[in-house]
């Protein structure tokens, strides 16, 4: 029977490499060793490198979870939270049927312009032009509100207005 290690009681094996050594100290999965990288070769005294030593004990590493996790609990738990309050904001709701068909028309709308862009998008010129007549917008819409103190005043003045009738009601 071929020798065990304590930690993990995987059956150990002598993988050979490319020159024709043995890993020292390879699980024995049927994987082969990697390849030695380029540069880390022996140094003048026969004795390998630290970086190839860290390499070859680096893959003989193995983990393992102990224990049930704690997220997927505090996941459910917020699911939960939000599943309840979703129902009771369902049960307030008078008119089921317009808050429904509102929500499929939206669905609706959302999957056909996602298909109207990919198929635009796969025209030969047009997603071109559209990228340059955004870019040229962008800037004419910099220029004419924000780069100038009085303009970007005015401006902000608009948004904060627009933000107020909307508040309001």
């Amino acid at each position: 029977m071929a020798p065990t290690t304590p930690a993990t009681g995987a059956v150990a094996s002598p993988v050979v490499t490319s020159q024709g050594k043995a890993a020292a100290g390879s699980v024995g999965l049927g994987l082969p060793a990697l390849p030695p990288l380029p540069g880390l070769g022996l140094a003048s005294h026969g004795q390998p490198r630290v970086a190839s030593f860290c390499k070859r004990l680096a893959r003989n590493v193995v983990s393992m979870a102990v224990g049930e996790p704690s997220a997927p609990l505090a996941a459910n738990e917020e699911l939960t939270e939000f599943v309840d309050a979703l129902k009771q904001e369902w049960d307030r709701i008078e008119d089921k049927y317009a808050v429904t068909t509102l929500a499929v028309a939206a669905t609706l709308g959302m999957w056909s312009a996602g298909g109207v862009v990919s198929a635009i998008d796969r025209l030969p010129v047009v997603p071109g032009l559209m990228e340059a007549v955004g870019i040229g917008y962008s800037g004419w819409f910099a220029y004419r509100n924000l780069l100038f103190k009085p303009d970007r005043d005015a401006f902000f003045a608009k948004v904060r207005e627009v933000y107020e009738d909307i508040i309001s009601g």
